[in-house]
């Protein structure tokens, strides 16, 4: 009687015995080498090889079918030259298939291995904790949104805010990497871009400092607008989170205690294999501008020059203009409505830039419509800095918002351009 076999709808005939893996494969080596030596050799290679291109229950499935005589099409018998010939085909195409995956890897491997020129030899206290932007192109990214977000308007949001040409484009030249470093004892997470392609130079380092609180993170959009476009420059570019974030422990002192996150990153980023540590710029958007003017406050020795968007200098200013913002600052700044007057001082530039070294060059970005952090800011730190000499740029686009919405272009330009002359 004829034996079930469970892989399939084949029926096998006469008696059958289990057929392991390597029974299989010693009877089908001795077969061809009947044939030729170079196939023998392919077939070794499928073997050591094929977990790569197949699953392993389809391997076995494969590997029984051709050992065993079974029923095909029409009723015929596959004789032992017919399951030779099918071996040979099967070979061939595994062989073809291997070598494409295998190139496809080496150059994956090739990649990770120049990107990673960046990434080895780390400090100690900092950690990678994964690809930041693990997909190929454009393409990868949306399959992945629509896979975890069924909410069609996200999607929507989502495509509206990164465009493919860029993306494409960056993530051939630069990659990403999720980080985790110490700052006062406590885990801090972040981000660190860099450049494919670094060979052995040594490069400037830009500390970008986020906007927003505690309920923020450097988001995988914001890498690809403001930090892979860096890298793609010839940077290295790290970015904190603060603690109290999502992924960081601790308690966001919105400019408290959190500013030596930003300064443990300017210490991290002298440590840094690939890094110049006499090139070290901060680049601060919004509360990371005002988290910029007081790591050049603590730090006068180790910063080449600054950036600061939309950044607030004049918190005063902000408690009585925006109800929301004092509340915020009622709930984060330890103290706060004990000693108002003090918190406030320490997180406003225009009451200590006299203390800044006038010898880092800063640059002030800001647009004359914003609502959020009007531009009063920016006008009281330049005035201020003139009036100490302190080397600096203000540039104002008419009617640009907060996020300077249709002036990317433009602030992009200038921003590389600042960076370029400094980092001479």
């Amino acid at each position: 009687m004829p034996s079930h076999n469970p892989v399939g709808n084949s029926i096998l005939l006469g008696k059958q015995r289990p057929l392991s893996e390597s029974r299989v494969m010693k009877s089908i080596n001795r077969d061809v080498r009947i044939f030729s030596p170079l196939t023998h050799r392919v077939t070794n290679f499928v073997t050591n090889h094929i977990h790569i291109l197949l699953s392993r229950k389809v391997f076995h499935y494969l590997l029984v079918t051709l050992n065993g005589s079974i029923r095909i099409k029409q009723g015929c018998i596959m004789t032992s030259m017919m399951r030779n010939v099918l071996l040979h085909i099967m070979c061939f195409v595994f062989c073809f298939n291997a070598n494409a995956t295998g190139e496809a890897l080496n150059k994956a491997n090739d990649e990770a291995l120049l990107a990673g020129q960046i990434f080895t030899q780390l400090p100690k206290t900092l950690t990678l904790k994964g690809n930041a932007l693990p997909f190929e192109n454009y393409g990868a990214w949306l399959a992945h949104a629509q896979s975890n977000n069924q909410n069609v308007a996200y999607v929507d949001r989502w495509q509206k805010a990164v465009n493919p040409k860029k993306f494409n484009a960056l993530i051939k030249t630069t990659s990403a990497q999720w980080i985790e470093y110490e700052s006062d004892g406590l885990k801090i997470s972040g981000v660190m871009v860099s450049p494919k392609h670094v060979g052995g130079k040594k490069l400037p380092v830009i500390i970008f400092n986020r906007g927003g609180n505690h309920k923020h993170n450097v988001t995988r959009i914001a890498v690809v607008e403001r930090l892979m476009p860096l890298a793609e420059q010839g940077y290295i570019v790290l970015a904190s989170n603060y603690r109290g974030a999502k992924f960081s422990q601790g308690k966001d002192e919105f400019g408290g205690a959190d500013v030596n996150d930003v300064l443990r990153l300017i210490e991290i980023a002298k440590q840094l294999p690939n890094a110049d540590p006499n090139k070290i710029a901060l680049y601060g958007v919004s509360r990371g501008g005002m988290m910029t003017w007081q790591a050049l406050r603590k730090n006068t020795s180790d910063i080449t020059s600054a950036v600061i968007v939309a950044g607030p200098s004049d918190l005063h200013t902000t408690v009585e203009r925006r109800p929301d913002m004092r509340a915020l600052l009622n709930e984060l700044v330890p103290n706060m409505e004990q000693n108002q007057t003090k918190a406030l001082d320490e997180r406003s530039a225009v009451k200590w830039i006299n203390e800044l070294n006038p010898n880092v060059p800063i640059l002030l970005v800001h647009g004359s419509a914003d609502v959020r952090v009007d531009i009063s800011h920016s006008l009281k730190a330049a005035q201020q800095l003139k009036d100490n000499n302190h080397s600096h740029k203000l540039v104002v686009y008419d009617n640009g918002d907060h996020s300077l919405t249709f002036y990317r272009d433009e602030v992009e330009r200038e921003i590389n351009k600042w960076l370029a002359v400094h980092f001479q």
